[in-house]
């Protein structure tokens, strides 16, 4: 029953999954169908902090579905079901009795409460579930190459050798480290022979600014916490952890432990406390209780907490319910405003967006200008969208908006003012004309 439940849990991911990315995934997706048609990582308008392997990962998904964005879904959740089986070999390897409710709880925890697939950490999940895989087959080369694959996808992967190593170190110190330094050097290889020697200075140039402008959040680490579905999710796991833990520990519990130690380190590394850096420790906290079992005598033993963990599942399920329809309800509403810049300007059009909303160039064809500075505009863009959260008073007003560049001035023009929503469509006055105001937008 635990399986099938964890197959369903699947399922249910994919049908409450936005119809059109947003956000992160909707740039990873930018950038893959850029790649794709000849763009190059960390010069133009693909500059990111991220290492090559999300963007890979894309530019595949953009060759093989295009568009069709369900079919996307479907693949990503293929590699989520991936990760499960492979966590659920790996249990039973291990000898853990609960074997089939720690993958339950793996399932249900790294699939629903989390409202989007495509994020790097999906994919990092998968590579660290199959090192410890390979590792329980005493395949130690081979998983530490998994590590390192999964670090190309988020660097605090890295800090699964560490659960990995504790046990027979010397037997596995030479291996782990050996596929993993291997697979680390030929991903460096390979990035230098297909972009160039300047890549790593690129990318060091973006990890710098990233860090610089990274600290500590309280106010979004209350959201994700808070607000979230995955945040609620793990302070439940956590509530459940502490109600089955008990003496003595086995092997396996220190394992699980240490693996959820190193996974939630991750989290704050650097503080930025992101909901989806959470996405790792869940199953490192499924193996943890599933290690010491689940039943009704850990209930009775332990109310209070039960009681708590309850609350916190029940604020999970309420939380995962009113993200899914703003997911939903949003990334329908900006296809629409990009299906109607597309067909108003054209494919390929130059568009800048005040705030981070990468879902409106990907769904209007478009492209983002090399700088996000318009003092810095090589290119004028022809088309500027403000909101949906922080659109100056004058864009709000449906003011005209100027462009002070170091030698050229833009006046941008509203575009249908008072029809588009929570988007505020601004566009060269020669371009205003071009688009029609009678579409359903908002």
């Amino acid at each position: 029953m635990y399986l099938a439940l964890a197959g369903l849990a699947v399922v249910i991911s994919v049908l409450k999954a936005p119809a059109f990315p947003i956000n992160d995934p909707a740039m990873f997706e930018y950038f893959g169908r850029s790649l794709l048609h000849g763009g190059h990582l960390y010069t133009g308008d693909l500059i990111d902090n991220k290492l090559p392997s999300i963007y890979v990962v894309n530019e595949i998904l953009q060759a093989l579905f295009g568009a069709n964005y369900f079919l996307h879904t479907c693949a990503e959740a293929v590699v989520n079901l991936g990760s499960i089986t492979l966590f659920a070999v790996m249990l039973r390897k291990a000898g853990v009795a609960a074997w089939a409710l720690g993958t339950f709880l793996f399932s249900v925890f790294f699939s629903l409460p989390f409202p989007q697939f495509d994020y790097a950490q999906h994919y990092c999940v998968f590579f660290i579930v199959l090192a410890l895989c390979l590792d329980s087959y005493g395949r130690y080369a081979l998983a530490g190459a998994a590590v390192a694959l999964a670090t190309t996808f988020w660097p605090p992967a890295a800090l699964t050798c560490i659960p990995i190593l504790m046990q027979r170190f010397s037997e596995r110190w030479f291996p782990v480290l050996g596929g993993f330094l291997a697979v680390a050097a030929l991903s460096v290889i390979g990035l230098r022979l297909v972009s160039g020697r300047q890549i790593f200075t690129d990318v060091i140039a973006a990890w710098t600014q990233y860090v610089q402008l990274s600290g500590i959040d309280p106010l979004r680490l209350r959201d994700t916490f808070l607000w979230s579905g995955l945040g609620p999710g793990i302070l439940a796991m956590g509530a459940l952890l502490l109600l089955v833990i008990r003496r003595p520990t086995s092997p396996v519990s220190r394992f699980a432990l240490v693996w959820s130690a190193c996974a939630f380190a991750g989290f704050v590394i650097p503080p930025r406390f992101a909901e989806h850096y959470l996405l790792p420790s869940t199953p490192a906290l499924a193996m943890a209780i599933a290690s010491y079992g689940l039943s009704l005598k850990d209930v009775v033993r332990r109310p209070i907490i039960a009681l708590v963990a309850l609350a916190l599942l029940s604020t999970m399920a309420l939380n995962i319910v009113r993200i899914a329809r703003a997911f939903d309800s949003y990334a329908l509403y900006v296809q629409r405003i990009g299906h109607w810049i597309r067909s108003s300007i054209g494919d390929g059009a130059l568009v800048y967006t005040f705030e981070f909303v990468p879902e409106v160039q990907l769904a209007s064809d478009a492209v983002r200008p090399t700088r996000d500075d318009p003092s810095a505009w090589t290119e004028v863009p022809e088309v500027v969208v403000f909101g949906p959260s922080a659109a100056p008073d004058l864009a709000r007003k449906h003011y005209n908006v100027t462009a002070q560049g170091d030698a050229k001035t833009v006046v941008y023009v509203p575009v249908c003012p008072g029809l588009t929503g929570r988007l505020f469509i601004y566009a060269v006055s020669s371009k205003v004309h071009a688009f029609p105001c009678r579409l359903q937008l908002k």
